[in-house]
C-alpha cells in the first residue's frame, strides 16, 4: 500500500549509529566553493542561531556554500523576483576552499530514501526537523551535507552545508579564502544571474 500523498513523508532521522551506511560524497582537498554573505560577516561563518535549514546548535555551526555562484544568489535572495539595487550593496561573493577532504552526507542520492529522506528535506519549513537531521549526521561523523538548494530549479549544481565549530574562521591553512568581491562590483555575475533566472535588479533612485 502506498503512503498517503497529501502528507509530509520526511522521517525523523535515525540514531547516529544507524547512519554509518548513509550515502556519501567526497569533495577532495582544495575543492572551490562559492558563498554569498553579508559583507559584515567573514566568508567562513558557521551559523548556530537556528535560522538556517541545517543549522547546528551550541558550540557547533554550519557554513552554507555552493558549487556555483548563481545558486548562492538564488538562496540569498530566495523568493524575490525583483531585487532593489540597494539590497545588494552589503553582500559579498567569496571563493573558499578547505585544506582537507570533506566527506559529506549526500542528500541528493536516491540511496538516502532507505533512511527516510525525501525531497521535502530541501524545502520544508519545518527547520527543527531538518536541523535534527543535521545534528544526527554530524554525530555520525559526517563533515556536512550535500543537498539541492530550495530556490534552484535546474539541479545542475549542489549546495553544501559544512559543519564545524560555531562562529567565524579566519583565512588560514585549513580554511582558505581565495577571493572576496563586493556583489555590486561583479557586474558579470549580476548579468548572468538575471539572464539565467529572470530575476530583475531594480535601480531605485535616491530620495
Amino acid at each position: 500500500m502506498s503512503a498517503e500523498r497529501a502528507t509530509n513523508h520526511l522521517s525523523e532521522p535515525n540514531p547516529p549509529a544507524q547512519l554509518a551506511g548513509f550515502p556519501t560524497h567526497t569533495y577532495s582537498a582544495g575543492t572551490v566553493f562559492v558563498r554569498s554573505h553579508s559583507s559584515g560577516l567573514g566568508p567562513w561563518w558557521f551559523a548556530s542561531n537556528g535560522a538556517g535549514r541545517f543549522d547546528l546548535a551550541g558550540t557547533h555551526g554550519t557554513c552554507y556554500v555552493a558549487e556555483d555562484e548563481v545558486v548562492t544568489l538564488l538562496e540569498k535572495f530566495g523568493g524575490m523576483k525583483s531585487v532593489p539595487d540597494y539590497s545588494i550593496e552589503e553582500v559579498s561573493i567569496s571563493s573558499v576552499s578547505s585544506a582537507g577532504d570533506l566527506v559529506v552526507a549526500d542528500l541528493t542520492s536516491n540511496k538516502a530514501a532507505a533512511y527516510g529522506v525525501t525531497a521535502e528535506i530541501f524545502d520544508t519549513s519545518d527547520y527543527p526537523l531538518t536541523q535534527r537531521w543535521a545534528a544526527s549526521l554530524l554525530a555520525a561523523g559526517f563533515t556536512g551535507v550535500r543537498y539541492w538548494a530550495r530556490h534552484d530549479l535546474e539541479h545542475d549544481h549542489r549546495a553544501v552545508a559544512i559543519f564545524d565549530s560555531a562562529g567565524a574562521r579566519a583565512d588560514s591553512a585549513t580554511h582558505s579564502v581565495n577571493s572576496t568581491d563586493a556583489l555590486v562590483d561583479r557586474t558579470d555575475l549580476l548579468e548572468r544571474w538575471q539572464k539565467e533566472t529572470g530575476v530583475t535588479v531594480l535601480v531605485v533612485p535616491p530620495l
